[in-house]
């Protein structure tokens, strides 16, 4: 067996032109790797009393060491739709299967944000709680409330991914974080 057929295939995703018409398919993470236009989701999760949960990537992660981001975000696979894609990352990232998603808004294709055409979906989910009434965050976890969130972005860029600062910021032109999803 050659190496190419033991390494199991990456995911194809296509790679948009500026009009977001498909132009070729290609891997996943030659798509990444290049920074080459193509659709992905992000899914904000927040709880019922409105906080946003987000994590914070790994000490030894690629691009963004340490920082606090969306926990769901991934690539619509070619001939995916982008509700299926926000349902398949929301379960692969959290373990979450849910079809209730609510679209919220997309943000174009920028250099700054990875060429990704990003449309970003939310949920709303109750907490979960142990039997012990512990919630189940894990130590890079946080349910962060508005007012933590604004202190975040305002004081402490440095700690925040800079493609979430993006998204954060649309999110906050639209007025979004002081209504609960």
């Amino acid at each position: 067996m050659s190496e190419a057929e033991a390494q199991p295939s990456a995911p194809l995703v296509e790679v948009l032109d500026p009009a977001r018409r498909a132009v070729a398919v290609l891997p996943a993470t030659e798509v990444s790797r290049q920074k080459l236009m193509h659709r992905a989701v992000a899914v904000l999760v927040f709880d019922e009393p409105g906080r946003l949960f987000l994590r914070r990537s790994a000490a030894s992660a690629g691009r963004t060491p340490g920082r606090w981001d969306v926990p769901t975000r991934g690539p619509v696979l070619a001939g995916e739709s982008v509700q299926d894609a926000a349902v398949r990352t929301l379960e692969a990232c959290l373990g979450i299967h849910s079809e209730r998603l609510r679209p919220m808004f997309d943000l174009p294709a920028t250099p700054e944000n990875g060429n990704e055409f990003l449309h970003v979906f939310s949920l709303t989910r109750s907490e979960n709680k142990a039997e012990d009434g512990t919630t189940s965050e894990q130590p890079d976890e946080y349910g962060f409330s508005s007012e933590e969130l604004g202190c975040l972005l305002r004081d402490f860029r440095e700690l925040v991914a800079p493609r979430f600062l993006l998204l954060a910021e649309e999110v906050s032109l639209r007025g979004l974080w002081r209504r609960r999803p």
